[in-house]
């Protein structure tokens, strides 16, 4: 699995805003992993976004997570 540099740029305030059904943050992803997202997502006719909610939704939903 790829790995996460040990430097990563400190998020932006003005780029991290919260309303009642989402939430914008800066997530930082190994770049190999965001290249076969991002093409699985394309492939799928989907956002990058949608296709990140899915993928952790279904985890969360696999690990019996509450939500």
């Amino acid at each position: 699995m790829s790995e996460i540099p040990d430097e990563v740029p400190d998020e932006v305030p003005d780029e991290v805003w919260e309303s009642d059904d989402c939430v914008r943050r800066t997530v930082v992803l190994p770049t190999l992993l965001a290249e076969r997202i991002a093409a699985q997502a394309e492939q799928r006719g989907l956002s990058f976004s949608d296709l990140l909610v899915e993928y952790a939704q279904a985890g969360l939903d696999r690990d019996g997570a509450d939500g």
